[in-house]
């Protein structure tokens, strides 16, 4: 073991259970690997086997539903394991058994999803929704993510559900799990029931912050009732809703207070309901470690061990764990993206950790369980990187994420593989979000760490040609040249010497004037990365966009991304069309007016003043040498951006099909 992990590395202790180290899978559903009816299957265990093999101390299961359907709203949660009743039991007795024989702790959760059915209903088709459901929730407020009015409960009602709870803990201890958790968070029902904005009651669980925290007491007091003094009992809370009117930090502190009083043995400082999901799962454009504060006021209000979580490293774990701001750290995305992070943060081995970019691929893709870094989340039995049947001599043109990935994949499997990169560094697109935003850049530097590793002969500076490849004759070709920024050629103006790429902006290659345009007519994450970018600067910036604003970014991203903007105060015009570019600005046409039923017109011509105009016109492929190589080489490949422009997903993920093809 490394000495500057000392803290993260030595046991810890939750009530009578003593963990093997300091490190906490997050819980995290993986619908793709569920089975029907909540039931073990061998793909689930291989995903969580994989990571309990990796070195964590301890499992925290994603939610498991109450034992009454009418209770719980589904009988059990997509992606999860089921202890609805005794029949099974038995699936998740084998579940803890094989984590036990790894070392590892293992909790179950338990929570009633409230309000949120609403939203899990209005997701699926309406033949497969379970009929006679009930959305319940505290109060009659609409979720806010559809409209729904759920049914208040009544007093007899809370007190049958704070008796499910008790019966789910006594099923889930019966099973074997080591820890019980109770979900308070989130937006769930205990969350619902602890936030004045959805708590708006005038009885004995309303009004006040102490009634509105006594259902979550009286849950706590009664699985202490169902599993006895020494079975640990954790609860999972909000340290801070970031929302108006939501919980605060200084809320969260009495909460956790109530919390440690009704007898928890410890609490898990999570953040962000739906309205604010973004901060429950931070995002490339928020600060690492941003929720580790509200769990830092927590601990010194009380005296049982708290957990934080969010966007955060092995090295800054140390030094949350140094500074006493909590007793353990969970990881939740970084083991999806690398289940050995553990094993080799102990090692020192700090550049072979695949890093999670933080790009929500994973939630966006949710059902089909997808990460853009690591193909072999959720598949991890079908996933294989098996020897070469034959040794080859590979060429991978392109020295971009989508090269990167192939090559390493193919020296992995015993090919001898040179990877071509006619710039003078590798990364390709992937270095303009890495100059603006740093930490970024640790993809490259490790798909840079497991070239060397494997072997691959790296040749930058030099542009590999069909000419070459007639005279030297590699058994096989992978292109993966790329992508290079579009233009808008049919605009007046648009060549002027005030208009500048975004790319060029985000890597400091020019500099623009204070009063600044942004016109975006692709996804938006160049642009809007350029905007948010200039709007830190201080510069007056706004947006044109010829869609709406970040419509084709993963949700939290675009959240975060919005939140920034707004904040600093950028003007954005979505639904528009640049018409011209003068010394003075840009004339564009806005679909943001009246409608003609209201008056109109709906299209406004407005004149936007610009000392620099930045365009953002997405990305056009780059494939001449594939082109040229068709039908000439036995072997050609085209992979990532060359193909079509996608971004990271699209590049690693058929890199790594073909890195395991050849």
């Amino acid at each position: 073991m490394v000495q500057q992990l000392s803290r993260l590395f030595e046991p810890g202790r939750i009530g009578k259970m003593v963990l093997k180290n300091r490190i906490i899978m997050a819980p995290m559903g993986v619908p793709r690997i569920a089975t029907r009816g909540g039931y073990l299957s061998k793909e689930y265990l291989a995903f969580y086997e994989a990571r309990a093999k990796g070195g964590v101390g301890f499992i925290q299961m994603s939610i498991s539903a109450l034992g009454k359907p009418w209770a719980t709203g589904l009988t059990f949660a997509p992606g999860s394991l089921s202890i609805v009743d005794d029949e099974h039991l038995p699936s998740a007795r084998r579940f803890v058994d094989a984590m036990h024989d790894h070392g590892v702790k293992v909790s179950f959760q338990i929570t009633h999803h409230g309000a949120v059915l609403s939203w899990m209903l209005h997701k699926m088709p309406p033949e497969k929704r379970p009929r006679g459901l009930r959305v319940v929730a505290p109060s009659p407020v609409p979720f806010s993510q559809t409209g729904e009015v759920p049914h208040a409960l009544t007093v007899s009602e809370i007190h049958a559900l704070v008796e499910a709870f008790g019966e789910a803990a006594k099923r889930g201890k019966a099973a074997g799990f080591d820890a019980v958790r109770i979900q308070a968070c989130h937006g769930y029902l205990i969350h619902q029931f602890l936030s004045r904005r959805t708590n708006k009651r005038a009885d004995e669980y309303g009004g006040s912050l102490q009634n509105r925290a006594r259902f979550a007491c009286e849950i706590t007091r009664r699985i202490r009732q169902e599993v006895g003094p020494d079975y640990p009992v954790i609860i999972r809370l909000n340290g801070n809703d970031f929302l108006e009117g939501g919980i605060t930090v200084a809320d969260a502190v009495q909460h956790a207070q109530l919390f440690a009083e009704a007898g928890v043995d410890a609490l898990d400082v999570s953040s962000g309901p739906f309205e604010s999901h973004h901060w429950q799962f931070l995002t490339m454009y928020q600060p690492s470690g941003a929720l580790v504060s509200a769990a830092a006021a927590i601990k010194k209000a009380v005296k049982v061990p708290v957990m934080t979580v969010g966007k955060i490293d092995a090295l800054m774990a140390e030094r949350i764990l140094q500074e006493g701001s909590a007793d353990f750290v969970q990881f939740g995305r970084p083991l999806i993206v690398d289940p050995e992070l553990p094993n080799k943060a102990m090692e020192g081995r700090w550049e072979d950790i695949r890093p999670c970019i933080y790009c929500d691929t994973c939630m966006r893709s949710l059902d089909s369980s997808t990460c853009s870094v690591n193909p072999a989340f959720a598949k991890e039995l079908e996933y294989t990187i098996e020897p070469a049947q034959q040794s080859k001599k590979v060429w991978v043109v392109g020295g971009g994420i989508a090269g990167m990935e192939a090559a390493r994949t193919l020296a992995e499997r015993g090919h001898k593989v040179t990877l071509y990169e006619k710039s003078d560094k590798l990364g390709g697109q992937w270095n303009v979000l890495s100059a603006y935003r740093p930490e970024q850049g640790s993809l490259v530097r490790y798909l840079s760490r497991q070239l060397d590793k494997t072997g691959v002969k790296v040749v930058v500076g030099e542009e590999a040609t069909q000419q070459m490849v007639e005279e030297m004759k590699p058994d096989a070709v992978v292109v993966a040249t790329g992508a290079s920024p579009a233009t808008l050629d049919d605009v007046p103006g648009i060549d002027g010497e005030r208009v500048v790429f975004a790319h060029e902006v985000l890597t400091g290659k020019v500099q623009t004037g204070n009063e600044v345009v942004v016109v975006i007519t692709g996804r938006g994450s160049r642009g809007l990365a350029a905007a948010l970018f200039l709007a830190e600067q201080g510069k007056t910036v706004s947006v044109v966009a010829k869609s709406k604003i970040a419509w084709g970014l993963n949700h939290n991203i675009k959240l975060a991304l919005l939140e920034n903007l707004i904040k600093l105060r950028v003007a954005m015009f979505p639904d528009s069309t640049l018409e011209s570019v003068t010394d003075k600005g840009v004339h564009i046409i806005w679909d943001g007016g009246e409608p003609p039923e209201r008056g109109g017109p709906r299209y406004e011509v407005l004149f936007l003043r610009a000392d620099s105009v930045v365009l953002a016109a997405g990305l056009r492929s780059e494939n001449a040498l594939g082109e040229r190589l068709s039908g000439f080489m036995p072997e050609i490949y085209r992979i990532g951006d060359c193909v079509e422009p996608r971004g990271v997903l699209a590049a690693i993920h058929e890199a790594s099909e073909v890195g395991r093809k050849i």
